[in-house]
């Protein structure tokens, strides 16, 4: 059976398998479900590569190592790991999932030697300079979000299906910085394959492109994603590399002790 996988939120979006029977008649929430459901990986790994390229086309990039694990079949840990260049080496992000409580976010600044706890109202910032939140490197709360199908569109030749995202809560819109999101999802594997984020005015702030997916020991994996930010014309990429699948990773790989020990 073809196991299916979306990226939604950010890297985390990046791979969540998604088994999904064809459905005439679905509601908006009926397809995030799906897009966010996990299947039955047990654990991966891989090398990411992140290109960040202001408005003057300055480029900078970064390397990195990520690792996921499912702790339950509702909750993930990943932990990534930048590895070049020398003035980022050794910085680490880690994210405990929680299904009814927010999610645990770390971070570790080697220079400092310190881990910082990423609280919920600091979610919208950028992840290390990039044009990803805090929160886009997550997998979305299902439940911070409203969800109406809009309808179908052809996105990249892919028959899609075109969902308006609203908070929940004012607190999501203050934690996040987003006012609205409008995603385009894969009818066939329930992939994220192009989102709009608009910003507290309500203006468009960026655009997020899922240009590939690749499917590997049977699991699809969005593994280059894009994401523009139309309002000061800075772009960040992500691409990702040398995939592995179910190797057995240890659970204190997930953990600040680990965070702070560096590559």
């Amino acid at each position: 059976m073809v196991r299916r996988v979306t990226m939604i939120g950010l890297v985390a979006l990046a791979f969540w398998p998604v088994p999904g029977p064809a459905q005439e008649k679905i509601s908006g929430r009926e397809i995030m479900e799906l897009s966010l459901r996990g299947g039955d990986w047990k654990d991966m790994q891989g090398d990411l590569t992140m290109i960040l390229t202001n408005a003057r086309g300055q480029q900078r990039v970064r390397k990195l190592k990520f690792f996921s694990r499912k702790r339950t079949p509702d909750e993930s840990d990943m932990l990534m790991r930048f590895l070049e260049p020398a003035d980022v080496r050794d910085t680490g992000f880690l994210i405990l999932e929680h299904k009814d409580a927010d999610d645990d976010r770390y971070l570790y600044l080697p220079a400092l030697r310190r881990v910082s706890r990423i609280t919920a109202s600091g979610r919208g910032g950028n992840f290390m300079g990039s044009d990803f939140s805090y929160y886009d490197i997550g997998r979305p709360k299902l439940n911070d979000w409203n969800y109406q199908l809009l309808g179908e569109e052809l996105v990249g030749g892919n028959a899609c299906y075109k969902i308006e995202c609203t908070p929940a809560s004012p607190d999501v819109t203050r934690d996040t910085r987003y006012s609205k999101i409008i995603r385009w999802i894969r009818k066939d594997v329930y992939t994220t394959v192009r989102a709009e984020y608009y910003d507290r005015d309500g203006q468009l702030w960026k655009v997020l492109e899922v240009p590939e997916h690749k499917f590997i020991g049977g699991i699809w994996f969005a593994t280059r994603m894009i994401m523009k930010d139309v309002q000061i014309q800075n772009i960040s990429e992500m691409r990702f590399e040398n995939l592995e699948v179910n190797t057995g990773l240890a659970a204190d790989l997930f953990s600040e002790r680990y965070l702070r020990r560096g590559s």
